[in-house]
């Protein structure tokens, strides 16, 4: 293990705009270094990954079944696979958490509707890392794709729509949802996205306009899952 002042976290990025948002400040304050690995620009033969001290798995607008579309998306695949085999801390959000449950052996698959916006969660299982979470809090969606539960995983959260919208497997977490979204972060996809938001009959206004602590509560619940994953 690297010492505390220069463990390193990598941070897999399948669209620029989908960043670590909030959890950038809170890693570092961990005193955490991060590098970005840009899986469409970057290669990943130069990338040693034993001298990584954990992982997170960024979010996409793609698909895990479109690999032939988006042929870096193996990148990934193979990023998490060591990840997991060498027992390293790895959280994947959004994307990132259906990469995970794929890479466990669970199927990815078109969800009934897209979810987007904000919507509680709720607490139906329990694990360490989620113990100090509330029972159900509001936080930030946007996915159209779904996954079954990897075997051997602890289902954590769900939401009205969709049952597994968190889960734990050794030291893989996988969360469904944005809890790293600011503000600012959120008014720049729903521009970005804003085709989608068009063809799904969804205000835009309802999704950019949420109350200070929102975002304030979601930091601190963030702030607990990380010092928990990567303490």
């Amino acid at each position: 293990m690297n010492s505390e002042a220069t463990r390193k976290i990598l941070a897999i990025r399948h669209v620029e705009i989908e960043h670590l948002g909030e959890f950038e400040k809170i890693l570092n304050d961990m005193k955490y270094k991060i590098k970005y690995f840009d899986v469409w620009r970057e290669q990943i033969d130069r990338l040693n990954i034993n001298s990584f001290n954990g992982f997170i798995i960024l979010g996409g607008y793609m698909g895990v079944y479109e690999q032939e579309k988006y042929t870096f998306l193996k990148n990934t695949f193979d990023i998490a696979e060591r990840a997991i085999e060498y027992n390293k801390p790895i959280l994947g959000v959004c994307l990132g958490s259906q990469i995970l449950a794929h890479i466990l052996g669970a199927k990815v698959f078109k969800g009934h509707k897209k979810e987007i916006g904000w919507f509680d969660v709720f607490k139906v299982g329990n694990d360490e890392i989620f113990k100090d979470f509330p029972e159900r809090f509001k936080t930030f969606h946007w996915h159209g794709d779904t996954f079954d539960l990897p075997k051997g995983a602890k289902r954590i959260f769900s939401s009205d729509e969709y049952e597994n919208q968190c889960f734990v497997y050794g030291k893989a977490v996988g969360i469904q949802f944005h809890l790293e979204v600011n503000a600012q972060m959120v008014k720049l996809w729903a521009e970005e996205y804003k085709d989608e938001l068009k063809s799904e009959g969804i205000d835009m206004q309802k999704i950019t306009e949420q109350e200070f602590q929102t975002f304030e509560r979601m930091r601190e619940l963030s702030y607990k899952m990380l010092s928990k994953i990567f303490e």
